[in-house]
């Protein structure tokens, strides 16, 4: 009988696999033909996805993950509005989901010393400041919106980098992919939206979307592996 569950739970995975990455594929030429539609429709199935394949697969189920995916989500579907309120709600989703992801990987990783973070962040702020001070195409009414985000994603890649390596025994290889396709993908829109906003968003957006989708399905990965690592080191402390 477990062994008709564990090939039913391995069935269900690989068809849930199969619908993301086929939508997404539908997604990429979407926003390559600029078809508003099929984004609208199809672009939140990423996220949706996301979470029933990590309801199937997680022994956990734990409620900071849906959380995360679900500020995700609501980003996804209000950036698709052209509206001044809908905007402001994706800046704060995208905002919230961001401080979430942090505090979830985090809590994940067991992270307790916050000075190898704090080095690690220098860089990347330095970056990004760098490339905002020098940009003369920023939107109107964007610029602190952008300082914002360019923090919560240097502290982001701070805590990816310092646990890579600071954090033997807790690592997950899917937690640096994860930080570099995130960090990629937040530089890719960033140099659309600041430096090259002249050009068509066919040049940017299909290559955000494949970022998008490899970046999230990485950070689902990370979940999985960081919760059996977890569940291991508590049952030997209990055995012991």
């Amino acid at each position: 009988m477990q062994l008709l569950t564990k090939k039913y739970n391995f069935l269900q995975e690989n068809a849930i696999l199969g619908l993301l990455f086929s939508f997404s594929i539908i997604e990429v030429l979407a926003e390559l033909f600029s078809f508003k539609v099929i984004l609208f429709a199809f672009r939140p199935l990423v996220a949706i996805l996301l979470i029933y394949l990590y309801w199937v697969t997680s022994k956990e189920r734990n409620v900071l993950f849906y959380m995360t995916v679900f500020f995700l989500l609501l980003t996804s579907i209000f950036i698709l509005f052209e509206s001044i309120l809908f905007l402001i709600l994706g800046l704060i989703g995208i905002f919230t989901h961001r401080i979430l992801l942090i505090f979830y990987i985090i809590k994940l990783n067991n992270i307790k010393d916050f000075v190898p973070i704090l080095i690690a962040i220098i860089p990347f702020v330095f970056i990004f400041s760098y490339l905002l001070s020098i940009s003369d195409e920023i939107p109107k009414g964007s610029y602190y919106p952008l300082v914002a985000q360019n923090i919560l994603v240097s502290i982001l890649a701070g805590v990816i980098l310092s646990n890579y390596f600071m954090n033997d025994s807790n690592n997950s290889p899917w937690l640096a992919i994860f930080g570099l396709l995130s960090t990629a993908l937040y530089f890719t829109v960033f140099i659309e939206k600041c430096f090259l906003s002249n050009l068509p968003p066919t040049y940017f957006r299909p290559l955000a979307m494949i970022l998008y989708v490899t970046s999230y399905y990485s950070f689902y990965r990370f979940v999985i592996d960081a919760e059996t690592i977890n569940a291991k080191k508590e049952a030997i402390t209990v055995t012991q």
